[in-house]
């Protein structure tokens, strides 16, 4: 499989998320609920995705759907792929302002309770008494 010719430029992050969507709802109509739009738009796109990966990725089973192996696989590493995309917006976030930004500390509640506290009031240039009253 060609990623240019098969995959680069068929695939499209709709349809990505449209499969999560069958799949997490178990059906192809109440997943077109979800996503306010028509059983078509959401067969359509899953038959689309068929065709572009050439393997099936639903089952259609009398309760509804459900994702096959291959389904499954591809709806792993979409998700991998759209956790990508929203860091990769976060990081525009963050150097679009430098001011804005995350930090995650790990502590033991004994640290915590004892220091860490003291140190992010420093970093962040808080004094502990302003941040306990506003």
């Amino acid at each position: 499989m060609q990623w240019a010719d098969r995959i680069g430029r068929r695939i499209k992050l709709r349809d990505l998320h449209v499969l999560q969507a069958v799949a997490q709802a178990g059906s192809m109509t109440k997943a077109a609920n979800q996503l306010a739009v028509s059983v078509q738009v959401v067969s359509k796109a899953i038959a689309d995705l068929e065709r572009t990966v050439g393997v099936p990725l639903l089952d259609r089973i009398p309760q509804g759907v459900e994702p096959t192996a291959y389904g499954r696989a591809l709806m792993h590493r979409s998700a991998i792929a759209f956790e990508e995309l929203r860091q990769g917006i976060k990081d525009i976030e963050h150097l679009s302002d430098p001011t804005a930004g995350e930090v995650r500390i790990g502590s033991t509640e004994a640290l915590a309770a004892s220091f860490v506290s003291a140190v992010i009031d420093r970093l962040s240039g808080v004094s502990r008494a302003s941040r306990f009253t506003s």
